[in-house]
């Protein structure tokens, strides 16, 4: 059986949901008032990252099953049944499938939820190539990376950070064709303050 990525149900709730402190079985609440489900299996699901109508960033997980409509190839989707019926905890979705796969933007319930990606990311079409070393993956791509924006940046550090660490914890360097960037953090930025809310600042701990 072939396998493909589609939306989890439920994404439309992903609306009230932050970027940082997302534990693998626990609730998400960290570095905001927001809080979710515990999520599929790292085994079954990719994790990415898009910015909601008013320019949030949310954790969006997608299920590997079925077909493959993204044209993955057959090597991807033996890949994913592999893990998909694995019970090693580390088994996941390759990385650089998991930035194809948010390069190529929000799908179906994704975008009816009014999810977005940020227009720049559009530049990195190219095959990417990732090292990890340590507590940092090195990200390079045959594009520029310098006019990613901050919102892109964002979506792409988290992304990258949660494809290869449960917690999110890892430094992730994008190197592209005019230099290469400061590493980062997915908690290096703040949550928005909401309205009637307090600010929480990032890698602290809501009140």
């Amino acid at each position: 059986m072939r396998t493909f990525l589609r939306p989890a149900a439920g994404v439309a709730a992903l609306a009230a949901l932050t970027a940082c402190g997302i534990q693998e079985t626990d609730v998400i609440g960290a570095s905001g008032p927001a809080t979710i489900d515990v999520l599929p299996a790292r085994q079954v699901r990719m994790l990415l990252f898009f910015l909601s109508p008013d320019g949030t960033l949310m954790p969006v997980p997608r299920i590997v099953s079925g077909e493959d409509p993204a044209g993955f190839g057959d090597e991807y989707t033996r890949q994913a049944e592999d893990k998909a019926g694995s019970t090693d905890p580390s088994a996941r979705p390759p990385t650089e499938k998991t930035l194809a796969a948010l390069v190529a933007g929000p799908q179906g319930a994704e975008l009816r939820a009014g999810l977005r990606s940020d227009p720049s990311l559009r530049s990195l079409t190219a095959r990417a190539r990732l090292s990890r070393s340590g507590d940092t993956v090195d990200v390079d791509v045959a594009a520029p990376v310098g006019g990613l924006t901050g919102s892109a940046r964002r979506q792409l550090v988290c992304t990258l950070a949660y494809a290869e660490s449960a917690d999110g914890g890892i430094k992730v360097t994008l190197r592209g064709t005019d230099g290469t960037q400061a590493p980062e953090r997915c908690d290096s930025w703040p949550t928005p303050a909401r309205t009637g809310t307090s600010r929480t600042p990032a890698g602290g701990n809501p009140g």
